[in-house]
């Protein structure tokens, strides 16, 4: 059974949120990594498996680095910016943060995240979510962790699935996107699950694919 909720909510705003990991250094965004993340969110291409577009110009990236500073100090959400041999590479995020529903306390957030496609199969997102895990149920105190992805995003899938997420839903023919229907698959993983999964997994040393 997963212990108890926190008696007292935690305020983003009030911890360090600078992730080490072994190859990786995850900061969190600010509205001065707009040319860093530029060549990526403006490739047309890049965002097939993602619910965003290409950005059209920089003040799109703007506004998105400054939507994910407004989400920090809301307490909803946290965005950081992976970055590998000191170039941003990539973003993953513990989104949608919610501690409360009228009555009840859930605790939950949203996992996602993207890494530049030349570093691809390198175990570089699955050390990054490895590390944002930790921080979620170690640090914050959430209860459950929520991630999803189309079916055919097959090298996404892995990566969940090595985290140990548990599959809990399939929508068929869910969303509309680049003239095709996609199917999209529901994963999540509870802080129980993952305090069993977490000690099976290499965390002192960088995790391979």
């Amino acid at each position: 059974m997963s212990a108890p909720p926190r008696p007292t909510i935690p305020s983003l705003g009030t911890i360090e949120l600078e992730i080490d990991t072994p190859r990786l250094a995850l900061r969190p965004f600010t509205v001065a990594d707009v040319d860093g993340i530029w060549p990526y969110v403006s490739d047309p291409a890049f965002p097939k498996h993602m619910r965003w577009n290409a950005h059209a110009d920089k003040a799109e990236t703007l506004a998105f680095l400054q939507r994910t500073i407004q989400e920090r100090s809301d307490n909803v959400g946290v965005t950081w910016g992976i970055r590998h041999e000191g170039k941003l590479v990539g973003a993953i995020a513990l989104e949608n943060i919610r501690w409360q529903l009228a009555a009840w306390r859930v605790d939950r957030a949203e996992l996602g995240y993207w890494l530049a496609p030349a570093l691809w199969n390198k175990g570089l997102a699955t050390e990054a979510a490895h590390h944002v895990l930790l921080f979620a149920y170690d640090t914050l105190g959430l209860h459950k962790v929520t991630v999803g992805c189309f079916e055919q995003n097959v090298a996404s899938r892995r990566v969940i699935e090595k985290l140990g997420f548990r599959h809990v839903g399939r929508h068929e023919d869910d969303v509309w996107r680049d003239g095709a229907w996609h199917t999209h698959l529901e994963y999540e993983l509870t802080a129980s699950q993952w305090s069993d999964v977490s000690t099976t997994m290499p965390i002192s040393r960088p995790l391979r694919p």
